[in-house]
């Protein structure tokens, strides 16, 4: 199969797009930005009767706020994420995490629904959606459903959405004042948009102190799908996150994380990387948090 014998349908509508994955008898598969695509299809991977092109769908381009609730569609590229100030103020480890996501033209192609459908244990915005407790939309034309980011995915390219559905908006809450973030990602090189290892960290601190009332620390690359580190996270709030609680912490995910070997790491190697990484990350919000703190009102 040459690349470029393919069948493509492009609807200008969610109705129109909804009706076909409903309504017609051919293998289907979705097409966002489309980055990951032509090299899986080289690979003689994603060989399917037909692609739907969503990108006409303007339904689908959007990030907002409602109430208490951040909301982005699917089709929203990680440029676009990175350049809010919405998400700057609301979501910084999701920014940072598509800033990440290769190089320049790669975010202004690639969308966080692709990013999500494609399914990756190493996809950099999945963590960052975990530590912020994010839902995702899914829409047939018979309805819509909600899902949990963590129940979303279950193995390695594959997630609990049927073949008749589409992801429609992306959705967490709008954080706390004294909430704080980071992702951190080892990669072979900064262009390369595939993790060695990466983590992304929510923390949810009490006022004037190095007290944590809790959080959220989400690790990718190291199981077949990404991982919450709940053991680590239990530990966050049993005391002030000095330099001794954030080694300590930081042991504790050498045990938790479930890496395999492969062409690009080993497993130990994924494990000590793992522990590093939320180590610095750890250190570098306490270091945010305690500048924050002596700025004056």
């Amino acid at each position: 199969m040459y690349v470029s014998e393919i069948d493509m349908l492009s609807p200008h509508s969610l109705l129109e797009c909804l009706y076909l994955l409903e309504n017609d008898k051919a293998s289907f598969r979705l097409l966002a930005g489309g980055t990951d695509a032509v090299v899986r299809m080289k690979e003689g991977k994603w060989q399917h009767d037909c692609w739907l092109n969503l990108n006409n769908i303007d339904e689908l381009k959007f990030i907002a706020i409602e109430k208490d609730e951040i909301h982005i569609g699917p089709l929203a590229t990680h440029s676009e994420i990175i350049s809010s100030p919405l998400l700057q103020d609301h979501a910084d480890v999701l920014v940072q995490a598509s800033r990440e996501v290769g190089a320049a033209q790669m975010q202004n192609m690639g969308t966080i629904g692709g990013n999500i459908g494609t399914a990756s244990p190493a996809g950099d915005t999945i963590p960052a959606l975990f530590a912020l407790g994010a839902s995702i939309e899914l829409t047939s034309i018979t309805g819509k459903r909600q899902v949990s980011a963590e129940d979303f995915f279950i193995g390695p390219g594959k997630t609990v959405a049927f073949p008749n559905e589409i992801i429609t908006k992306i959705s967490f809450k709008i954080r706390g004042k004294h909430d704080i973030g980071i992702f951190q990602k080892l990669g072979p090189r900064k262009a390369q948009s595939i993790s060695i290892v990466n983590v992304a960290i929510s923390l949810s601190m009490k006022e004037g102190t190095k007290e944590c009332l809790g959080g959220r620390i989400a690790f990718g690359s190291v199981g077949p799908t990404v991982l919450r580190a709940k053991k680590c996270e239990a530990m966050l709030s049993l005391g002030e996150l000095s330099n001794d609680m954030i080694s300590n912490i930081s042991s504790v995910a050498w045990k938790e994380v479930m890496p395999i070997s492969d062409i690009r790491a080993s497993a130990s190697y994924r494990r000590d990387m793992a522990s590093a990484l939320l180590e610095r990350g750890l250190y570098r919000l306490m270091k945010r948090w305690a500048d924050n703190e002596r700025k004056p009102l």
